[in-house]
């Protein structure tokens, strides 16, 4: 299981010379599982995506990948409209996400792009899209790997997604909020679970005193009672705040977060590892 971050930062891209290290783009993340790839959320971070697959088949349209999209908030689908893949008759992508009660992630993702806002529309997209609602719990066998979900706790819904490959498992939740007590359906999830990529957005002090309860994000301390409690063996801090700098997130969220869980690390844009 192959993975690389292709953008980490939450809400808004942020570039500039304070977030060089970790990165500015937001959310997306490729899942490599055998010959199928895996992407979770199109945040500005899959231009760059789109890029890099131009030189494996999807230059020549004979491309094809999965995504799973946690919710439809716009620092995860954002970066559609810039996926070079996507101008490209031939390739193939499934998308893979939540039903809403008042509109589809197909009709949102068309919305995104009506002349108004971007000169070429999603329909006008020549490669072609194929569109699945899940339900909380289901799973979604990709090859050889299984995506599971369950549903947490973010303005408007979000789902968290586990991938399990040849004995390997990585479970994907951002945009989540704790509240008073650990959630059960991510516990449950990320059990045992090689890596767990979790919203470590606001510092507890900002989470509990700065009126951010509410808001659908959580905290490294957070983050940390869910690894352990579901005996996992890494903890990524992901979705970071647009306000925390390089090395306020090294200052005041890795280095707590390695007192409480030595394998916590910060996700960072352009980081390639294998599980």
């Amino acid at each position: 299981m192959k993975v690389k971050y292709y953008g980490t930062r939450g809400s808004i891209p942020t570039p500039g010379p304070a977030t060089v290290r970790y990165g500015g783009n937001t959310s997306c993340v490729s899942v490599q599982v055998g010959h199928n790839l895996i992407i979770l959320d199109a945040g500005s971070g899959i231009r760059l995506l789109g890029i890099d697959l131009m030189d494996n088949g999807f230059l020549k349209g004979s491309g094809s990948c999965s995504f799973f999209f946690s919710h439809v908030h716009w620092d995860h689908i954002q970066g559609i409209p810039f996926f070079l893949p996507a101008y490209i008759k031939g390739n193939n992508f499934d998308f893979y996400g939540s039903p809403n009660v008042h509109t589809t992630l197909e009709e949102v993702l068309a919305h995104q792009q009506q002349s108004l806002n971007f000169p070429i529309e999603f329909g006008e997209m020549p490669a072609t899209f194929n569109f699945f609602d899940l339900k909380d719990g289901e799973s979604v066998d990709i090859g050889n790997a299984k995506v599971t979900n369950r549903k947490l706790q973010h303005p408007g819904g979000v789902y968290a997604y586990r991938i399990d490959e040849g004995g390997k498992s990585l479970v994907y939740a951002t945009d989540t909020e704790h509240y008073s007590v650990l959630d059960w359906r991510l516990k449950e999830l990320a059990k045992d679970a090689d890596l767990l990529i979790y919203d470590c957005n606001f510092t507890p002090d900002e989470y509990e005193n700065k009126k951010r309860i509410g808001w659908g994000h959580s905290t490294y301390k957070e983050g940390v009672k869910v690894a352990k409690a579901a005996n996992v063996k890494a903890l990524h801090m992901f979705h970071h705040d647009p306000t925390h700098s390089d090395d306020f997130l090294e200052t005041e969220i890795l280095e707590p977060a390695r007192k409480l869980f030595p394998e916590s690390h910060l996700a960072r844009e352009g980081w390639e590892f294998t599980i």
